[in-house]
């Protein structure tokens, strides 16, 4: 009896060894099949994965690997939908099979551009004279090499034209790229300073008071999947009226009505997001260095300034998010109102203080938010619309809390800003929807700590 009890627990122990042996053995990827991408050329794709033909993958690693792959193919904002699926030869060799919906590559749009530093602020007067409206014409996914092309041209509040081109791989290894653009801009009215951290604005309707040339070229390297490196050198040229150097003397610097400058800026990002338009996991952090005047055009204009960033996004289940980011901008120079910048502006901002601008020479932002899935990727088909690119329609929707805070300091303008050098806080509820082509819209009701409330709307994730 004890003999037989032996063998059954030397059996058990052997079972529970080669289980173990089993999960933490290779399989070896000796195929890679592409299906859907009629456009695309095959190594754009095959360029995103972290696995080569060949490699070695582990066991206990393969959920993890097929979840990357459709990330990271997924964010090359290429296409609507990506599956990966895995397709065994037998225990060792497996086959790879992915398979993508390609989306819209041509975009004629019509422009309708709010000027504002976001739409609550433009949705308080409703102003019209402030919209921009005209052409945009992109294709995407140019020549299937994710290159981009895209003419604009608008009137209205800025009148513009411009062009952009942007080709990612230049060599074999697909490691480097470049890109180039150019844009002509002139306003009738400018933001020239603030006060109490509200905009103040020149309109003169018989000219132009603010004019701006400006002309870039970024070269890229992107040495591995998730760390890309930039060096961007452009020039500008920015004239504007006598009346602008009345009101603000420094809007430029040193009472100048017109400058021209070279900048040079080198740019780091790490993204390891699973969907950049809307990520529940993973991390993306950024760092740029930018030096405005390199001394050969307008020696008076010399202005520096690093940015750093960090976002991390974690699932505490399957329905429930965190998300947290921090953002620092600091000016080494002392800096005329065009170069400053601040809090207000965009996705740079304390949720709360829509309604506001912070500007000044440093700023610290810190956003927070836990979210809750009502709807996860959810796609809805519509046989109603002809075309697949757009009959499949994918919607998330997420509920959530969240708290901001911020700090800006040395704001240097004659007019008082109250709100400079003071620990502004917002929090409240949020409720997001996210579709395709990287759509985004959210409602928030926020609460800040001037005691003031109200109902927002972005179309950007928040953080």
């Amino acid at each position: 009896m004890i003999f037989r009890l032996s063998i059954i627990l030397f059996l058990i122990a052997l079972s529970n060894t080669s289980r173990s042996q089993d999960s933490t053995s290779y399989l070896i990827v000796n195929e890679i099949k592409l299906i859907g991408n009629k456009t695309t050329k095959d190594h754009i794709i095959i360029r995103e994965l972290p696995f080569n033909l060949g490699d070695t993958i582990l066991v206990d690693e393969l959920n993890k690997t097929i979840e990357r792959t459709q990330s990271n193919i997924f964010n090359t904002s290429l296409f609507n939908f990506v599956t990966v699926e895995i397709v065994y030869f037998n225990e060792t060799y497996i086959s790879v099979y992915i398979t993508v919906e390609e989306r819209w590559y041509w975009w004629p749009l019509p422009i309708f551009e709010i000027e504002e530093t976001n739409f609550n602020t433009w949705w308080q007067t409703r102003n019209l004279d402030r919209a921009s409206y005209g052409l945009y014409v992109a294709k995407e996914n140019f020549r299937g090499r994710k290159e981009r092309i895209a003419f604009k041209a608008q009137g209205g509040y800025t009148e513009m034209a411009g062009f952009n081109y942007s080709i990612p791989y230049v060599n074999k290894k697909q490691t480097q790229g470049l890109s180039v653009g150019l844009s002509y801009s002139r306003n009738h009215e400018i933001n020239y300073s603030t006060l109490d951290n509200k905009r103040l604005f020149y309109k003169n309707t018989e000219s132009f008071v603010y004019k701006e040339i400006y002309a870039k070229g970024t070269y890229e390297f992107r040495p591995k999947l998730y760390n890309n490196h930039s060096i961007q050198l452009s020039y500008s040229k920015i004239d504007v009226s006598d009346s602008v150097v009345f009101y603000n003397d420094n809007y430029l610097s040193n009472k100048l009505s017109s400058i021209s400058f070279l900048s040079l800026t080198y740019y780091l990002k790490r993204d390891k997001r699973n969907n950049k338009a809307y990520p529940v996991k993973g991390y993306f952090y950024d760092f740029q260095f930018t030096q405005n005047g390199l001394g050969l055009l307008n020696t008076e204009v010399s202005n520096s300034f690093i940015l750093f960033g960090y976002r991390k996004f974690i699932p505490l289940n399957n329905k429930l998010y965190w998300a947290g980011a921090t953002r620092f901008k600091t000016n080494l120079t002392q800096t005329p109102f065009y170069f400053m910048g601040g809090l207000g502006y965009g996705n740079h901002l304390v949720r709360g203080y829509e309604y506001y601008v912070i500007n000044g020479n440093h700023f610290a932002l810190g956003k927070t938010q836990l979210r809750y899935a009502l709807l996860d990727n959810k796609v809805f088909k519509f046989n109603l619309i002809p075309l697949e690119k757009f009959n499949k329609i994918p919607l998330s929707i997420f509920s959530g809390v969240f708290f901001d805070g911020g700090y800006v300091s040395e704001n240097r303008e004659k007019h008082p800003n109250f709100l400079n050098e003071k620990w502004l806080f917002g929090g409240g509820v949020s409720l997001d929807l996210v579709s395709y082509y990287d759509i985004v819209f959210r409602f928030e009701y926020s609460f800040n700590n001037l005691n003031e409330n109200g109902l927002f709307i972005h179309f950007v994730a928040p953080l």
